[in-house]
C-alpha cells in the first residue's frame, strides 16, 4: 500500500478559533437556533491530523465529548500520545475513513471538516456532506471549509502550470519567484506542508458558492452562515441572506470559505440586528477594520475590548463605555459587521490576574517543552520567545512569584488557569 501523503509530509494543525464550538454556537444563536451548550456537547472532527485543533478543545471542555478521525496513521499516533500524556478521558482518536462513519457512531452537536472538501475526490466530497446530514443532531452545526471562485482562479492557474511542468517543491519555488505575479510570490513563500498538500495535491477542487449550497441541499442540509460572521455583511454594512452570498463573492473576489451548515428542517431567523447583541459576549478581533468616525463612545468600547483581549466580555459590562444599552447595541452590531469584534456564548476558563503562585495551563506547559507555539485557553495559538518558552513549564502553581514580578503578559495571553 502506498504511503499516505500526510504521513510522508506532516500537515501542521493548530487551534482555529473559527472551529471552536463557541463560534459555531454563537453564529447559530445569532440566526435563531438553540445549539447545544459548549460545555456539554459532542463534537466530531474529520481530518483531525495530530490534534492541534481538537486536543485543546478536549482539554478546556472536560464535560464535552470529542471524536477525531484521520486517514494518516502517524499524526493520529502523535495525537494519541498527547492524550495519554495529558490524561484526557473525553476524546477518542481513530485512523478511519470518513466513508465508514454511519449511524452506529451516534449524533454530534458539532462537526468540523476543515481542509477536506476541496482536496478529496467527488465521491468523498459527497460522502462528507452525507455524513454531516446523517450525524448532526437536530440543532447541530457543521463547519466545512473549501476553495471558492472567483478568487481561487489565480491560484488554480499557477497550480496547473506547476503540475504541467512536473515540478518538485524546490523547483516549483524557484520557478514561482521568476514570475511577475503577487500570488506566485505568496505561494513560493508557503511552507512545505501548504505547498505540498494545498497547492500541489492531486485534487484541488474549487467551487462557486451556489454550487456548494446546492450540493448541501441534496443531502438535506441548509446554509446557516460563515464562521467569521462579518463575511456575511457587504461593504455598506448590510447583512446578506443566502441569496446575496454569491454576489458578495463576486465583489470580494473571495477565494476561500468557512461555511456553517445545519439540517434543512431547522427554522432560521435571518433578521439579526442590534437588538440581538444583548445575548452575547464580545472580544476584539485584531484583524478587523475600524468603524468609521471618531465617536468617543465607539472609541471607548473599542479600547475596553482591546484592554481585555483575548478574553471576551459580556454586554452589560460594556454599557458604561457606550453611555446606554441602546447605543451599545448599535455600536457592537456595527463593529460585528466591520469585523472588529467576535461574538461568543462561552466564557473561556482564563484568569484575569496573576496569583501569588502562577499556574499556566497544563496543556501550554506540555506544549512548551517541545515547541515555541502553544495554545492559550481562548483557543488561540501563541508564539513564545525563548525566554517565555523556558519559563512556561515552571509555572505549575508550586512557585511563588517575586513581589515586583506581575507576569501580566501571561494573563494577557490567557495562558493562566482560571
Amino acid at each position: 500500500m502506498p504511503e499516505n501523503p500526510y504521513d510522508q509530509i506532516a500537515y501542521r494543525t493548530y487551534p482555529r478559533r473559527q472551529t471552536h464550538p463557541d463560534r459555531l454556537a454563537a453564529v447559530a444563536t445569532l440566526f435563531g437556533m438553540t445549539p447545544a451548550p459548549v460545555t456539554a456537547c459532542r463534537l466530531l472532527e474529520i481530518g483531525c491530523g495530530d490534534g492541534g485543533n481538537l486536543l485543546p478543545l478536549s482539554y478546556t471542555l472536560p464535560a464535552s465529548r470529542f471524536v477525531g478521525i484521520d486517514l494518516a496513521e502517524r499524526p493520529i499516533a502523535i495525537a494519541q500520545r498527547t492524550v495519554r500524556d495529558l490524561g484526557l478521558a473525553n476524546i477518542d482518536l481513530q485512523v478511519r475513513d470518513l466513508r465508514t462513519l454511519d449511524r452506529t457512531d451516534g449524533e454530534f452537536d458539532y462537526i468540523l471538516a476543515h481542509g477536506i472538501y476541496s482536496w478529496v475526490p467527488a465521491d468523498v466530497r459527497d460522502r462528507l456532506l452525507a455524513v454531516c446530514a446523517e450525524r448532526l443532531s437536530p440543532q447541530g452545526v457543521a463547519f466545512v471549509s473549501y476553495n471558492a471562485y472567483p478568487g481561487q482562479y489565480e491560484r488554480q492557474m499557477l497550480r496547473e502550470i506547476l503540475l504541467r511542468r512536473g515540478d518538485d517543491m524546490d523547483s516549483a519555488r524557484d520557478f514561482l519567484r521568476t514570475l511577475p505575479h503577487s500570488e506566485a510570490a505568496a505561494i513560493a513563500a508557503c511552507p512545505d506542508d501548504i505547498l505540498f498538500h494545498d497547492i500541489l495535491a492531486p485534487v484541488n477542487h474549487a467551487v462557486w458558492f451556489e454550487e456548494f449550497a446546492s450540493h448541501a441541499r441534496v443531502h438535506g442540509l441548509r446554509y446557516l452562515g460563515e464562521a467569521d460572521p462579518h463575511d456575511k455583511f457587504d461593504e455598506t454594512g448590510a447583512l446578506q441572506g443566502e441569496g446575496g452570498e454569491q454576489q458578495l463573492d463576486f465583489r470580494k473576489l473571495r477565494r476561500f470559505r468557512q461555511t456553517l451548515l445545519c439540517r434543512e428542517e431547522v427554522a432560521l431567523d435571518r433578521r439579526a440586528g442590534p437588538e440581538r447583541m444583548d445575548a452575547f459576549l464580545f472580544s476584539e478581533n485584531p484583524h478587523g477594520r475600524r468603524v468609521a468616525g471618531k465617536d468617543p463612545a465607539v472609541e471607548g468600547v473599542a479600547q475596553a475590548l482591546h484592554d481585555i483581549y483575548p478574553l471576551p466580555v459580556c454586554f452589560a459590562e460594556l454599557i458604561p463605555y457606550a453611555g446606554s444599552a441602546a447605543s451599545l447595541r448599535e455600536i457592537l452590531f456595527a463593529m460585528l459587521a466591520a469585523g472588529c469584534v467576535d461574538i461568543h456564548v462561552h466564557e473561556f476558563p482564563c484568569a484575569e490576574s496573576v496569583t501569588e503562585r502562577p499556574c499556566a495551563s497544563r496543556l501550554a506547559r506540555y506544549q512548551a517543552k517541545t515547541s515555541a507555539q502553544v495554545t492559550n485557553l481562548c483557543h488561540l495559538p501563541v508564539q513564545l520567545d525563548e525566554r517565555a518558552r523556558r519559563l512556561l513549564p515552571l509555572l505549575d502553581g508550586t512557585r511563588r512569584r517575586k513581589p515586583n514580578e506581575t507576569l501580566h503578559w501571561m494573563a494577557q495571553m490567557a495562558l493562566l488557569e482560571g
